[in-house]
């Protein structure tokens, strides 16, 4: 897909509109196209990407520094310190990418002027209209040049684009069916009954029964995942949780936490889900039926992506009737003697630095073998560097002797805060 769209991006001067699920690919294929236009000479704005979620926006900016280390990339988020960001947009940045809400926050204080991008991504515009972003997005586009080229991502057919999107030039690139084909054969869907109807106890087996691998558990609302994630503690089978209303540091641990393996279990939501990009992710668990199909496909499209294999499973009681879209392989027999407790192999250790403080991955790699000589850099599972501190997975057995051994030692000529770090966020 990414050849594709490159292409299509260079060879012609028509919008585009590519229609793809989520784990196919597509922000690696518009971050490329976007990377062959930018002309890393010219100190201004030269592209502009709009992402539903902060979570999206922190993964496309992640992707794009990847590929082109060297273009300076900003990202704009509600949450995150807005007077960073204002500094970090007066220095030029070639590409912006951030959500409608924080942009349109930013163009009405003069901090960033969209009108010399000459490239616009509305990336996942299917969840942008479910959120009731569009009047913020019809606002930004006040103030966007007609020039500039539009490429719109959705995971579901739009029936009605928007007023800014001139249908009179524009190709559609269509991967949905292929793609839909090829995951569903990857993989197995699971319905698993509960004996007298008792669904977290069921859930709580079904854990239990699973392998220890990367599990999210999918709930319709933001009560009934805090509710499981607090059951889950206390049948002591290490969780996480990732709802809207966590703080934006919570949200950055759980997730850095749950990629790296120190967490192997997370319940969220629907709306939480569309932030977890991660590779490795094999079972999905629908603790309730989803509202609608596209919904179904959306949670299960968080397994068996790209090439990997996964399994869906299905929660529901003795006599209950399965929507229509959800279609089972096979019955899970619960095997609740099996006890696969969930303990991760990697604990995560919190230094307080990050990028405001200019560290970088090479500071930290050389900080941790430097000064702990026991420790080999394949041991270092991962590494997240957000604003004002660090978040590092290293071996759960090794985590105590790291942190004693490097402690006395400075980060860049910076005394800085080293502890292991939990997930326990504030809620009710």
């Amino acid at each position: 897909m990414q050849e594709v769209i490159v292409e299509k991006w260079r060879t012609t001067s028509q919008n585009l509109v590519l229609y793809s699920p989520t784990g196919s690919g597509k922000t690696i294929a518009f971050a490329m196209s976007i990377l062959g236009f930018i002309n890393e000479k010219i100190c201004d704005l030269q592209a502009i990407v709009l992402e539903p979620s902060r979570e999206l926006a922190i993964q496309t900016t992640n992707v794009l520094k990847q590929l082109a280390p060297s273009v300076k990339v900003t990202c704009c988020y509600g949450g995150h310190n807005s007077q960073d960001e204002k500094l970090s947009l007066l220095s030029s940045p070639a590409i912006v990418v951030s959500t409608p809400g924080r942009m349109l926050d930013h163009i009405n204080r003069g901090n960033i002027s969209p009108d010399s991008a000459r490239m616009v991504v509305l990336d996942e515009f299917d969840k942008s209209l479910e959120l009731g972003f569009i009047n913020e997005m019809s606002d930004i586009f006040k103030h966007i040049n007609p020039a500039a080229r539009l490429l719109m991502t959705s995971a579901t057919k739009i029936k009605t684009y928007p007023s800014f999107f001139t249908t009179g030039n524009l190709e559609t690139i269509d991967f949905l069916k292929d793609h839909v084909l090829s995951n569903q054969s990857r993989i197995t869907t699971w319905q698993v009954k509960c004996l007298n109807d008792n669904r977290i106890g069921c859930l709580i087996d079904l854990l239990l029964s699973l392998p220890d691998e990367k599990t999210i558990i999918f709930s319709n609302q933001r009560d009934s995942a805090q509710f499981i994630y607090k059951q889950l503690l206390k049948n002591d089978i290490p969780s996480g949780l990732y709802i809207g209303t966590l703080q934006q540091s919570e949200r950055e641990k759980v997730l850095s936490m749950f990629k790296t393996g120190s967490l192997m279990v997370m319940s969220t939501t629907d709306l939480g889900g569309r932030g977890i990009d991660i590779s490795d992710i094999k079972h999905i668990i629908h603790y309730e039926q989803p509202l609608t199909s596209e919904i179904f496909t959306h949670r299960n499209g968080r397994t068996a992506r790209i090439d990997a294999i996964g399994d869906v499973y299905v929660i529901t009681d003795q006599d209950e009737i399965l929507a229509p879209f959800v279609t089972i392989d096979a019955q899970y027999l619960l095997k609740p003697s099996v006890l696969n407790t969930k303990q991760p192999s990697c604990s995560t250790i919190y230094i307080s630095a990050g990028k405001k403080e200019k560290i970088s991955r090479g500071d930290i790699v050389g900080y941790f073998l430097h000064n702990c000589p026991m420790l080999d850099s394949s041991e270092i599972a991962g590494i997240d560097i957000f604003d004002h501190y660090t978040l590092v997975a290293v071996p759960k057995n090794k985590a105590d002797y790291i942190i004693k051994t490097i402690s006395p030692f400075k980060l860049k000529k910076q005394k800085v805060k080293i502890v292991v770090t939990g997930f326990r966020p504030l809620i009710k």
